[in-house]
């Protein structure tokens, strides 16, 4: 899975629907998400798109856990 700048803001959910987080940044195609994010920090990664750098709270995703990208979210495959 190859992420995009237009992945930014998305949110994460796991297998079960719970959402864990959202898309905090994307660097070098690797998705960084920062875990259960404030409003206002939700808010500010879907207006800055591009400006954003992970930070020490936000975790790169692993390609081999990726289900499904769409336009607004992004799901986690169930562990194996």
């Amino acid at each position: 899975m190859q992420f995009t700048n237009d992945d930014e803001g998305k949110s994460v959910f796991d297998a079960d629907r719970e959402k864990i987080g959202v898309v905090a940044a994307v660097r070098d195609g690797t998705a960084y998400v920062e875990p259960e994010p404030s409003l206002t920090q939700e808010f500010e990664a879907k207006l800055d798109r591009g400006d954003l750098e992970p930070d020490d709270e936000a975790y790169p995703i692993r390609d081999e856990w990726v289900e499904a990208v769409d336009d607004k979210e992004v799901l986690l495959r169930t562990s194996p």
